[in-house]
């Protein structure tokens, strides 16, 4: 659970620098994601599907496409 843990904290912060390093953030592709983890995109697409249940980030029915959200944001600052 711990590893779960550090993996949802590591893709709320690759979001997070998306949204402020750009006027307009993009939705971030879930290959790159899987590339920064070093998990492979069905793992990161499972993970992905599962914090969008948590309400921290916002993604597209297949998980292809994340952004964080306001919730995911103030999680980190927590």
């Amino acid at each position: 659970m711990m590893y779960r843990a550090n993996q949802i904290k590591k893709v709320l912060e690759l979001l997070a620098e998306n949204v402020a390093t750009k006027v307009q953030p993009d939705l971030v592709d879930s290959v790159q994601i899987a590339n920064e983890l070093q998990l492979t995109v069905p793992e990161t697409k499972q993970l992905l599907k599962i914090m969008h249940d948590m309400g921290v980030i916002e993604s597209n029915m297949d998980a292809e496409y994340s952004i964080i959200t306001r919730l995911g944001l103030n999680r980190l600052d927590a």
